[in-house]
Formats: structure tokens, C-alpha cells, sequence
């Protein structure tokens, strides 16, 4: 009676095992991929100055027929034709529809929604899904969502962006920097020296970080083993590490706000020192951060000529990284704070060979001609 209690579950367990991978493989199978929709603006946007947006519509299974594409734009701005209107586009073809868009305000997130409407190839995706699937009652199923959905069809994308006054972004990115040392500005009409500032890591979250981390960092000395244990466990050591190097940068960074300038001077050089072992994703972006601050410590300090190498030397770190335009900036605010303004003028070009869209660079080097 035992045995036959165990073969029944055995069985039992077998054909549930085939009854959810069946379930399951009917659950991924979806309507192949028949359209593709996308669009980019062509320059990050600027207040007052028109931009191109080329929106890019493919067909992938069947002709797209009768197709309008609209823009709906943020509030104020406008855009040289509301519709535009295609034909047709082939199966397998690709086409390119232009507009030009001029923003009239500033917007801390902004995007552009692009409407596409175009006639459904019901019948080429139907053939499509009986070329996918041998299952016959998964192939009815999607060809029933298929033949259930309105016609014609509404398909939205959009592009995401930023227009701050100083500095407009697209797309959005981590690489902003929006903090300003304004007390050491060289004329009222300029901006002082601009740095980066995590917001989202609190001082008391550093300093946990990075004591956390110099625990942990005694354990991986001690004990040779641990490291794939947590490795393997899914704990990534890497990350791990990055968290205590922000940690010991959001230090410096309140050290230096402080007027503590040695103690901001200790805590940068500790992680110039142990940021040789980060990946270069995460190290080029924490060592420019970290430059521009050193730099800043020895502005603050008034010693300026050792503000000026470890400008030069952060940007000798990685010459095309987008950072590199605040490091160019601040470099040209010393030149010219120290009266030699055509250096200063020197940098700001440079600066503004690294990113179209910097409003600020824009007006200060207008000033800088005068």
C-alpha cells in the first residue's frame, strides 16, 4: 500500500511538473513583435532655440498603411507642423519623419509624447503567429487578441529631457552637476566653481558605509574564503566597494563646506588610494568628482597654483568624459580669477566641444569677450 502511495505521487508530481511548464509556455508566448517606434531629439534642448525631433516608425511584419504621427508638447511649445502623414511603409522598411520643435520654457523633466497611428497588418501577423507556434490553441488565442484589438492603432513613444538655466540635458543622465562654490565666483555676473554633491546618500549613511565597509574589509583579510561565499551568494563586493568610496566623497565634500580643509584633504586622498581597484565605469566619474574636489579644497585655501594642477591633472584622467566640461569651466574661472583671461577663454571653448547645450559656458564666455 506504501508503494502504491509513493508511485501515485510520483506520478502525480509528474504531471503537475508537464502541467505547469505547459501553463507556463503559454503564458510567455506573445503577438511577435510587429512595429517598431522610437524618437530622439537631434541636440539636448535649449530655451529659444528650435531642435530637431526625428521620430523613426518600422514595419516588421506586414505593410503599415494610412499613417499620421503628432507631437504632444510640453506647455508654450510649439513645433513647425502639428501632423505629418505617411503613405505607406513597407514590411521590412523604415521610415524617417522630421520635426522641429521650439522650446519656449525651462523644465527640470521634460518630454515630448509622440502619437503614431497607422492601420493594423492583422493578416500578415496572423501568418506570423502560425510560422511561431505548432501548438494550435495557442495560436488561436493570439490570433483572437490580435483580431480583438481597435483599429486603427494608437502607439505612443517619447523622449525624456531636462532645461535647467545653466545647463540643458538630453537625455537624462547621472551626469549632471548642479552644486556651485559661489563665494569663490571672480565677478558677480559669473557662477562660482561647480561640483558634484550626492543628495541621495545622507552624512550619517556615509559614515555607516563606510564603517560597515572597514569591518567587512577586515573579515575578507582574515578569512580568504569569505569573499566567493558572498560572491556566490549574490552579494556584489564591487558594489560594496563603491558605496564606502561615495561614502568617504559625501565626507570630504561636508568636510570641505565646513572650512575643515585637512580633513576633506585626508578623505579625498583615502579614496584616490583605494578607488584603484574599481571598475573603470564606476572609477572615471568618482575620480573627476573627486579631482575637481581637491581642487576646490586648495582654491579654498587660496593656494592657486596647486588648484590649478589637480584641475590639470584630473583632466588628464579621461580627456573625452562628459565631466571633463565642469572640470574645463572651473579651470577657466581660475585662469581668470588670476587675471589671464585668455587661458580662460582657452578652457571654455574646450569646454564647449564636450557638450552642445551648456547655456551656462555660453554666457560667461560672451562675458569673457567683452
Amino acid at each position: 500500500m506504501k508503494r502504491l502511495i509513493k508511485s501515485l505521487s510520483i506520478i502525480l508530481f509528474i504531471l503537475t511538473a508537464v502541467l505547469l511548464n505547459s501553463s507556463v509556455s503559454a503564458e510567455t508566448m506573445q503577438v511577435p513583435q510587429w512595429y517598431n517606434l522610437k524618437a530622439t531629439l537631434e541636440e539636448p534642448p535649449v530655451v529659444g532655440k528650435s531642435v530637431g525631433l526625428n521620430v523613426e516608425l518600422q514595419s516588421i511584419i506586414g505593410d503599415l498603411n494610412n499613417i499620421s504621427i503628432k507631437l504632444i508638447l510640453p506647455e508654450g511649445w510649439t513645433v513647425d507642423k502639428k501632423q505629418k502623414s505617411v503613405k505607406k511603409i513597407e514590411a521590412g522598411k523604415t521610415e524617417q519623419i522630421k520635426f522641429t520643435v521650439l522650446p519656449k520654457n525651462e523644465l527640470s523633466q521634460g518630454s515630448i509624447v509622440v502619437e503614431a497611428v497607422f492601420d493594423i497588418p492583422k493578416t500578415s501577423i496572423n501568418n506570423a503567429i502560425d510560422k511561431m507556434t505548432t501548438d494550435k490553441n495557442t495560436a488561436e488565442g493570439l490570433k483572437a487578441s490580435v483580431k480583438a484589438w481597435p483599429n486603427p492603432a494608437k502607439r505612443y513613444t517619447d523622449t525624456s529631457f531636462a532645461i535647467f538655466p545653466e545647463e540643458s540635458f538630453y537625455p537624462l543622465s547621472g551626469d549632471m552637476w548642479v552644486s556651485y562654490a559661489d563665494e569663490l565666483s571672480p565677478e558677480k555676473d559669473f557662477k562660482g566653481p561647480v561640483y558634484y554633491i550626492d543628495s541621495l546618500i545622507s552624512l550619517h549613511q556615509a559614515q555607516t558605509d563606510v564603517e560597515m565597509f572597514n569591518k567587512l574589509n577586515v573579515l575578507l583579510k582574515t578569512d580568504m574564503t569569505l569573499a566567493v561565499n558572498l560572491t556566490e551568494s549574490g552579494i556584489d563586493l564591487n558594489k560594496k566597494r563603491f558605496d564606502y568610496l561615495n561614502g568617504l566623497y559625501v565626507l570630504a565634500v561636508d568636510a570641505w563646506k565646513n572650512q575643515d580643509f585637512q580633513t576633506a584633504l585626508d578623505f579625498l586622498e583615502l579614496l584616490e588610494k583605494e578607488s584603484v581597484e574599481l571598475k573603470k565605469s564606476y572609477a572615471d566619474y568618482l575620480k573627476i568628482a573627486t579631482g575637481n574636489m581637491r581642487a576646490l579644497v586648495f582654491w579654498k585655501q587660496g593656494q592657486r597654483r596647486l588648484a590649478e594642477e589637480a584641475f590639470k591633472n584630473t583632466f588628464a584622467l579621461n580627456r573625452k568624459h562628459k565631466l571633463q566640461r565642469y572640470i574645463l569651466r572651473n579651470l577657466g574661472l581660475l585662469m581668470y580669477s588670476s587675471k589671464d583671461k585668455e587661458t580662460a577663454k582657452q578652457m571654455y571653448s574646450l569646454a564647449k566641444n564636450i557638450k552642445s547645450g551648456y547655456t551656462l559656458l555660453d554666457k560667461e564666455l560672451e562675458l569673457l569677450n567683452k
